[in-house]
């Protein structure tokens, strides 16, 4: 046949799907890159910290606490000791116990205990000196929760992926019903078509490459409005990724948007990126597998 074959995708509500999927699938990228930023910066700021408390009440206080910094000044492998305040220890404990109306008195009828934030190497033995010199004090390394939040991260992370997957069957099934609604009210066209001798592959070839065209018109329109909450998140998690400039104002010129992308994790842009050519290659290949199904059954 010289012309175009007659039955095609007549469907206006396929763009709308695929750029809501889109969004969705966007939304799952975008808050796993972020659980897995978080993750990975606290894991790293916690594998070499450690937290100590020692009671203010015990005997000789002063004396103990002296000769303990000392101790890990000492320590070749000991980084750095930071020995916070009672405004600092207060205001550390703050969520837990309240702050007092003057926040430089201390809390009413509580003895804050004396908190050292100890830097150091894995090869570090604090619990050692610690139990030599002031065994009352209560070591917390900080890795125990650089740890758990990891886990709560892995599973956040499968949470993540679970609901980019449940979001691709939606989309298949949504195409696969609005394609076969398209189909089926061409019923007529189509059967002369496929009566005329036309091969099954090449109507289902044109109704699937309209379909694929929807799809990724209307992802790439998803991906579009998609990207002022992917900046607006980078934003965010600047100060944890280290990064130094901080947007202020939505981008609108090429160069601001050019600078804008800069914040986003390379992951994160790799993946969003890939998402109208994903929703190209479902629409596609569900148009395919649901026509042709559908011109089996004509006689």
């Amino acid at each position: 046949m010289s012309r175009r074959i007659s039955p095609g995708l007549r469907s206006g509500s396929l763009p709308i799907l695929a750029a809501l999927m889109t969004m969705l699938g966007g939304f799952a990228l975008a808050g796993l890159t972020g659980v897995q930023t978080l993750a990975s910066e606290w894991l790293k700021a916690a594998q070499s910290a450690a937290t100590i408390e020692i009671p203010s009440d015990i005997p000789n206080f002063s004396a103990r606490k002296t000769k303990l910094l000392l101790s890990f000044q000492n320590d070749p492998n000991v980084l750095k000791v930071d020995e916070l305040s009672s405004e600092q220890t207060q205001d550390l404990l703050a969520p837990w116990l309240g702050k007092s109306e003057n926040d430089k008195k201390p809390l009413f009828g509580l003895t804050l205990p004396k908190v050292i934030i100890v830097s150091h190497k894995p090869t570090a033995h604090l619990e050692g000196i610690l139990n030599e010199l002031i065994p009352e004090a209560t070591l917390q390394e900080d890795m125990q929760w650089g740890d758990r939040l990891n886990q709560l991260g892995n599973s956040l992370v499968v949470c993540a992926w679970f609901t980019v997957l449940l979001i691709m069957i939606v989309a298949v099934l949504s195409i696969g019903i609005t394609v076969r609604r398209s189909v089926a009210s061409q019923k007529r066209a189509t059967e002369i078509v496929h009566s005329l001798g036309v091969a099954d592959f090449t109507i289902s070839s044109h109704i699937a490459g309209h379909t694929a065209i929807l799809c990724f018109l209307g992802s790439l329109t998803g991906l579009i409005f998609l990207a002022p909450i992917t900046i607006y998140m980078a934003e965010i998690l600047a100060p944890f990724s280290q990064q130094a400039i901080i947007l202020h104002n939505f981008p609108l010129s090429f160069s601001e948007w050019k600078n804008a992308l800069t914040f986003l994790p390379s992951i994160l842009v790799k993946e969003l990126v890939f998402l109208p050519i994903i929703a190209t290659l479902l629409g596609w290949i569900t148009a395919q597998g649901v026509v042709l199904s559908w011109l089996r059954r004509l006689p």
